[in-house]
C-alpha cells in the first residue's frame, strides 16, 4: 500500500524554494513564476512506487514540467501494479481463483494432449 499524499506547509515550502533558488527542480534551468505559470510541488520518485513524503523527495516544478513527468511516471506506476498483480487481466483471474498460469511445467488435469503426428515413424520402420 502507497503512502497517501501529504501537503507541503509553508516553512516546508520556502526551504525547498531556497534549495533550488528559485527554478524548476526537473534540470530545466527555468525561474519558477507561480503567478503566471503555477508551481506545483512534486514527488520526484513517486508515492505509487517507493517514494515517500518525505522533503528529500519533493521538488519545485513549473506546471508543463510537472504535467510531463506525472505522464512520464504514471506507466511505470500502471506496469508495477500490474506486476504485482493488482491490475490487469491475471490479477481479476486471481481474484475469482482462476490463475491465468498454473505452472509452466503442469498441464491442467483432465486436458488430454493430442499429438500433431510429429512422432509418427514412417511405414515399414520399426
Amino acid at each position: 500500500m502507497t503512502e497517501k499524499r501529504k501537503a507541503l506547509t509553508r516553512k516546508q515550502l520556502i526551504v525547498l524554494m531556497l534549495e533550488q533558488e528559485g527554478r524548476c527542480g526537473c534540470g530545466c534551468g527555468i525561474k519558477l513564476d507561480p503567478l503566471t505559470e503555477g508551481v506545483i510541488d512534486e514527488h520526484w520518485n513517486p508515492l505509487g512506487l517507493t517514494g515517500t513524503n518525505d522533503t528529500e523527495n519533493r521538488r519545485l516544478l513549473r506546471k508543463p514540467c510537472a504535467v510531463s513527468k506525472t505522464n512520464a511516471d504514471m506507466d511505470r506506476i500502471v506496469k508495477a501494479r500490474r506486476q504485482a498483480l493488482e491490475v490487469g487481466q491475471q490479477a481479476r483471474r486471481m481474484k475469482r481463483d482462476k490463475p491465468l498460469i498454473q505452472s509452466r511445467n503442469e498441464w491442467p488435469k483432465g486436458v488430454k494432449i493430442q499429438s500433431r503426428g510429429f512422432q509418427r515413424k514412417p511405414k515399414g520402420e520399426t
